[in-house]
């Protein structure tokens, strides 16, 4: 008879060589396997040969490749896959990036409403300068929501922010001025407060307002418009 690769005389061979190496008789293999004694005869005298399910279960058994035991080949081994790139951090979504705009958003109102309750009270400067630290947490936080963001949706983002804050960041910031401009100290002064008129005149009060409204108004217009 031919010997070659595919003859079944080839895996006869090898199963009986594998088999001896162990140390097992033809009844221990077929214990380990769970067939019968003669089933692992005949596999080894070329009259049968394993099915599918036992083919595999012998590979596994002699940690070999099905290759070998069918044509004395071992598997060539699997080419090396390139790593994997790093994953990406996650981006931040739409909505969690408008979220950020709107707490900087409270953060700047929440700031001019403690500033005008506390100067209603004290009359002092660290006042003012409270109501200028809650401005800056919330510009912090808008820092953050812009962080990882896509360059072409950070003006956007910084619009929306312009659009809802300008009103307390203005206001705060007409407020010093005009008490400045009014008892030569950077207190806070409500540019809506009867202590504008007080100590600097109508002529101030009014002047803060139409400045407050002018630039209120024309960023609002270019936040839409943008």
């Amino acid at each position: 008879m031919i010997n070659d690769q595919n003859n079944p005389l080839d895996l006869a061979g090898r199963l009986q060589q594998l088999r001896k190496q162990r140390g097992l008789s033809q009844e221990e293999l077929a214990g380990r396997l769970g067939v019968s004694r003669q089933a692992v005869s005949k596999w080894e005298s070329a009259q049968a040969q394993p099915e599918l399910e036992k083919l595999l279960a012998l590979s596994d058994f002699f940690a070999v490749s099905c290759d070998y035991l069918l044509k004395g080949e071992e598997a060539a081994p699997l080419p090396l896959q390139p790593p994997a790139p790093p994953a990406a951090p996650p981006q931040p979504s739409k909505t969690n990036r408008l979220a950020y705009v709107i707490n900087a958003s409270l953060w700047a109102w929440l700031g001019l409403l403690i500033s005008w309750a506390l100067w209603s009270y004290y009359y002092y400067s660290w006042c003012a300068m409270l109501g200028v630290g809650f401005v800056m947490i919330g510009v912090a936080v808008l820092a953050m929501g812009l962080a990882g963001c896509p360059a072409e949706q950070q003006p956007g983002l910084l619009r929306r922010f312009w659009r809802w804050s300008i009103w307390p960041i203005c206001q705060i910031g007409l407020g010093i001025a005009c008490s400045w401009l009014a008892s030569h100290g950077a207190l806070l002064s409500p540019v809506i407060s009867f202590w504008a008129v007080e100590f600097g005149g109508p002529g101030i009060f009014a002047a803060s307002w139409g400045v407050w409204l002018i630039i209120c108004l024309g960023v609002w217009r270019w936040s839409r418009r943008a």
